[in-house]
Order: C-alpha cells, then sequence, then structure tokens
C-alpha cells in the first residue's frame, strides 16, 4: 500500500512541476511578444495626475414670462331689479316620507324604552361533540 501511495504522489507532484514550467514559459513567451516593438526593452508604467476640468461658468440672464392678461367679467346686479327666490322643489319621494307611515312596526327610535315589553331572550343551542381533528391529516400523512 505505501508504495502505491508515494507512487501517486511522485505522480501529482510531477504533474505540479509541469504546470509551473507552462506558466513560466507563458510569461516569457507574452513578455518577449509585448516588447517585440521596442527592441526587447519593456517600458515602465507612467503614472499621470488624473484630469481635472474646471469651465468657466456662463452667466445667462434671468428668464422672464409675460402671460396674456386675462379679463374675467362679473355679473352685474343693479340695485333696482328684483330677483325673487324659486320655490322648492318638493320630489314626490320627501312627500311620502313626510306622511305618517302605514308600516304594522313602530321605529324603535319612536318608542320610549318603558313603552317597549321586553323581549324574551335567545336561547343559544350548544352542540356537544367530540371534535374529528384525530382523523384530520391522516390521508396527507399516508402520502408523505
Amino acid at each position: 500500500m505505501s508504495a502505491l501511495d508515494s507512487t501517486v504522489s511522485l505522480l501529482v507532484a510531477s504533474l505540479d512541476l509541469k504546470l509551473v514550467q507552462l506558466i513560466r514559459d507563458a510569461i516569457r513567451t507574452t513578455d518577449l511578444s509585448g516588447g517585440a516593438g521596442r527592441n526587447g526593452i519593456i517600458a515602465e508604467p507612467e503614472f499621470l495626475p488624473r484630469r481635472h476640468l474646471e469651465p468657466t461658468p456662463e452667466i445667462e440672464p434671468r428668464r422672464h414670462y409675460h402671460p396674456e392678461p386675462v379679463y374675467v367679467t362679473r355679473p352685474v346686479i343693479h340695485p333696482q331689479a328684483r330677483v325673487e327666490p324659486a320655490p322648492p322643489i318638493i320630489y314626490p319621494e320627501v312627500q311620502s316620507h313626510a306622511r305618517k307611515s302605514t308600516y304594522p312596526f313602530t321605529p324603535a327610535w319612536k318608542m320610549m324604552p318603558w313603552e317597549n315589553p321586553p323581549q324574551p331572550l335567545l336561547k343559544v343551542k350548544l352542540i356537544k361533540s367530540k371534535p374529528d381533528t384525530e382523523r384530520k391529516g391522516s390521508l396527507i400523512d399516508c402520502f408523505m
């Protein structure tokens, strides 16, 4: 077993070495091809300060709006002219409510509390049965 482990570790180490050699060759090739136009000299990067522009301000005159004048005419009421108010309009629905109602029941707000006889109490029906929560959900649990 130890012979197999040492063989595997030797194989992994040789592959890592081959990978490093390929990367170094790629870097060397890139450096040589990039510097071929400049006689093989690799130029250092040149760092320049950031350009800063300061535009000259343009001062323009303010805008003025001159809308056209609007003339509103108002009705003129002469002091000698008399206007009689129109008679009120009475709709038929309002007239029917104004009459005495012919309903068999009197409204609650027209009766005094002592005139209203006490109403019988409503009995609440209680159904005592066992809840079926034990059986609910059993079908869903079977399929999950």
